[in-house]
């Protein structure tokens, strides 16, 4: 009975870090058979089959083709593709093979989202693919009897291979592709020309820097840019911008739409987005009652290195709100640069806005805090910050692959007030700009987490002798 490796994937396109398991699975069977995803089954969208298939076999010449080829098998199952049924269908027509499926550990963070996942492995065992930022996931599998660990694959995907071919991403991610291949695939990737009216941006910081490099990527009209240091107001606002975008600071949104008021005539239909987080289209009212169409558009990622902000916008969220047609457009300048609209509720952008610093600006506050500890003893800041950042990458492949609940792990999960205790008592020698935090996240995590009374009384009690309160 031939070993079969089955390697399924989207392969949209295959790419170098692909070949690479195929040759190390080669040392572990009889023979690969690579298995084009016919229809995703979460709903992605990707290239026609026939030609992910191709280019599959193309990526593949080199290797012998009688231990290395491609399976077409779900292009003849109707429906989205399901590995599950893919298996039993091969298992049925080829009982003569003793298959195994090969993942990647990403995929391993959504397996409470597989079709009969536990009924999967209790039949196939898997061989899985280290992924850079997916430590946990693989951790949390690699005991389990089905779990077959690989070597990590280099830090490179298909949506990184889109980009670059569309001409929105960072060019170097071409260099993972078969030079057999580029030619070939840059048209399946070439991103769509979107038909809207010149953009004009206001701002001189990194937002604007970074919406005028992605809207360039993007082969967005870009009329132009002012801040406010350089002046006058362009006349090239005037007629000519169907599209004005405001990223300027929370508190200059209101003074720059009035400036615009007073010293322009924009053309009524103009949408005027602005791009503070916290802030609805109330912002622009000084425009009010000029037939332009008010709204916001809030990318929802750091663009600290404008110039990467095409491809840090790949994938990202955008919270829009406004009027329909703000709206509209706000979503249409979103999908053109590969981000995802999602519309906020009118008077819901300061609660936006705090889950955006909540789970995003204050990590970077609480990594400032566990690497202050660390250089106190003794590590250099880059040591500490290597040594923390694999944790905070496996907390959020835990975040990715299920509630919140089931990430968290450490004392707090545990109910572990004595590990509390220790933890203040170093923070107060040595970091004690971070015992205020400490504490606050400590009751606040109880609370969240339902601790008994008894329990919770315990941690008051540790709690107060470091605020010098009294004991509980």
């Amino acid at each position: 009975m031939a070993r079969i490796a089955l390697y399924g994937g989207a392969f949209d396109p295959p790419h170098l870090a692909h070949t690479f398991a195929v040759t190390w699975l080669l040392s572990r069977v009889d023979g690969v058979w690579l298995v084009p995803t016919g229809e995703h089954a979460f709903g992605k969208q990707m290239v026609p089959f026939a030609e992910r298939a191709d280019m599959v076999r193309v990526a593949l010449r080199h290797f012998d083709p009688e231990r290395v080829s491609v399976c077409m098998i779900e292009s003849e199952i109707p429906g989205p593709s399901r590995t599950f049924e893919t298996l039993t269908a091969l298992s049925e027509r080829h009982p003569e093979h003793d298959f195994a499926w090969v993942v990647g550990a990403d995929n391993l963070t959504e397996a409470h989202r597989w079709y009969r996942f536990d009924d999967l492995v209790a039949r196939w065992p898997l061989y899985v693919l280290g992924r850079p930022g997916h430590e946990a996931a693989l951790a949390r599998f690699e005991r389990a009897p089905w779990c077959r660990p690989g070597p990590t694959l280099p830090d490179i995907s298909s949506s990184a291979l889109r980009a670059a071919l569309a001409g929105q991403g960072d060019r170097a991610a071409l260099a993972w592709i078969d030079d057999a291949l580029v030619d070939r695939a840059r048209p399946l990737y070439r991103a769509p020309q979107v038909d809207v009216p010149p953009i004009f941006l206001v701002g001189g910081g990194n937002v604007v820097a970074g919406l005028r490099t992605a809207f360039s990527a993007a082969r967005l009209p870009v009329a132009g840019t002012w801040a406010r240091r350089d002046g006058d107001l362009p006349a090239s606002l005037e007629g000519r911008a169907g599209i004005v975008i405001i990223g300027v600071t929370d508190t200059a949104v209101t003074e720059v739409a009035d400036r615009l008021a007073r010293e322009t005539r924009l053309t009524p239909g103009t949408v005027v987005l602005h791009c503070a987080a916290r802030l609805g289209a109330e912002a622009l009212a000084p425009l009010t009652g000029r037939g332009l169409e008010l709204g916001s558009l809030h990318p929802l990622q750091s663009l600290r290195e404008p110039d990467r902000a095409a491809n840090l916008l790949r994938g990202a969220f955008f919270g829009i709100e406004g009027s329909d047609a703000a709206r509209a457009t706000a979503g249409v300048l979103a999908r053109a640069v590969g981000g995802r609209p999602v519309e906020v509720p009118a008077g819901g952008k300061p609660t936006y806005h705090a889950a955006a610093v909540l789970s995003g600006n204050f990590a970077v506050t609480l990594m400032a805090g566990g690497v202050a500890l660390l250089t106190s003893l003794g590590f250099s800041e880059s040591d500490a910050r290597g040594l923390l950042l694999p944790l905070l990458r496996g907390t959020l492949a835990n975040l990715a692959a299920g509630p919140a609940e089931s990430a968290l792990t450490g004392p707090f999960a545990r109910g572990d007030v004595v590990a509390v205790e220790a933890h203040l008592t170093a923070l107060s020698a040595r970091a004690p700009t971070f015992l205020e935090a400490y504490v606050a996240l400590a009751r606040a995590t109880a609370t969240w987490l339902r601790w008994t009374p008894e329990r919770r009384a315990s941690l008051e009690a540790v709690l107060h002798r470091f605020e010098g309160g009294p004991s509980a």
